[in-house]
């Protein structure tokens, strides 16, 4: 069953390949030259990726932390940021994975005498039941232990649900995709992208505070506009420019700052094509000549050697005739090679018979063979640990 679920994700861009290459991608040879530059810039500019994302907040106030989706390291990092965040004075962190309209539940949850695992799980389920993960979850529960140690003085660390409410019982066909009136009701708060950028003006900006926003990469944009790509002819067709990070960029300007989680990115062909190395695989090229310990680090792309780095093997490139790793994002961390990434860990018994009729109707592919409830408690769970198996993934990478 599992495929008739896959590749259906709601509201939160993952990308998925529907082939994997038993062939191992080749890295590149880097210019002498280029490589000398690159590895003088982290020498000299390099931090730990927990230093570098805290170092960002001097001069910003909304830091992006792009992810890829489902990569257990880039979830715990942001658990692990979590008490240096409210050392250094700031108290928010927005997610992607939980609804604006639960932000009282999140409120209470963060404040509660004893961790209420419930409806932590709740809260995650609310925004989409596919989203059943330990890591993501525990980001609730760290939070709640910083606030557990907290005086009455002082200020609770908050977890924002940035948002919309998603409702994809409504779709049964592909036409329903396509039907104006039926997305009204799957998206019944609005565009998910303007649901999130609204919550940030509304509890972050509005405050005059700051937040370190952990979402996909998609939504995470500022100045660079993804490009929508007619993959029959490898035409551009438009360029998009209200993501999430789009619309914040467009008021605060620079006081916002973008960090990309280090991952492959699309095929220049397009999503259905195995994805590729960023920067043309330079990045990888020159980190697999690095020891673990030196390969764990954030630093700067704009205004530092990263950023004149090229790309033209990914989708990406499509955004401009000289696409350049600057035009992209502000700054990069990587922590280790993409064939030691591993998933997040599904939550055992998140599926049951209880909710699993819940689940089918949140499942956004209108196959009817998935709508008509045929779906096993069995099959559900499968198809949630089946998308966090990174070596299947990622195999073709080194």
């Amino acid at each position: 069953m599992r495929p008739l679920i896959l590749g259906v994700v709601a509201g939160m861009l993952v990308t998925v390949f529907s082939t994997w290459s038993e062939n191992k991608l080749p890295l590149p040879k880097i210019d002498s030259e280029i490589e000398k530059d690159l590895l003088a810039w982290l020498h000299d500019h390099g931090k730990s990726p927990e230093n570098y994302v805290l170092s960002k907040f001097a001069d910003h106030d909304i830091i992006f932390l792009g992810e890829y989706h489902r990569i257990r390291h880039d979830a715990v990092l942001v658990q692990d940021l979590i008490p240096l965040l409210y050392l250094e004075g700031i108290r928010n962190l927005g997610i992607e994975f939980a609804r604006a309209r639960d932000q009282d539940a999140i409120d209470r949850l963060l404040t509660m005498d004893s961790f209420d695992e419930k409806l932590a799980n709740t809260i995650f389920w609310n925004q989409w039941p596919f989203w059943g993960y330990k890591e993501y979850i525990d980001i609730l529960r760290v939070a709640w232990e910083v606030n557990k140690n907290l005086s009455e003085e002082e200020l609770p660390f908050r977890v924002i649900g940035l948002n919309a409410r998603m409702d994809w019982s409504h779709v049964w066909s592909e036409e329903d995709r396509g039907n104006r009136e039926v997305m009204k009701k799957v998206l019944p708060d609005g565009d998910s992208d303007e649901v999130m950028a609204e919550t940030i003006r509304r509890e972050i900006l509005a405050k005059g505070e700051k937040a370190l926003i952990y979402s996909g990469i998609n939504h995470a944009y500022t100045k660079f506009q993804q490009p929508i790509v007619d993959e029959e002819s490898g035409e551009l067709v438009r360029l998009v420019s209200n993501r999430m990070g789009n619309r914040i960029y467009s008021e605060i300007g620079e006081c916002c700052f973008t960090i990309f989680l280090h991952s492959p990115w699309p095929a220049v062909t397009g999503y259905s094509d195995p994805g590729v190395y960023p920067a043309d695989g330079i990045i990888d090229a020159l980190f697999s000549k690095m020891a673990d310990e030196e390969r764990r680090v954030g630093f700067d792309i704009v205004d530092s050697p990263f950023g004149r780095l090229r790309d033209t093997n990914s989708y990406w490139s499509h955004s401009a005739e000289d696409f350049r790793l600057d035009m992209y994002c502000d700054g990069w961390i990587c922590q280790k090679p993409l064939s030691d990434y591993v998933g997040v860990t599904a939550v055992e018994g998140w599926f049951n018979e209880s909710n699993r009729l819940d689940a089918i109707a949140q499942i956004a592919n209108p196959d009817p063979r998935v709508k008509n409830k045929d779906v096993s408690v069995d099959d559900l769970m499968e198809s949630l640990i089946s998308d966090t198996d990174f070596k299947r993934r990622f195999k073709r990478f080194r």
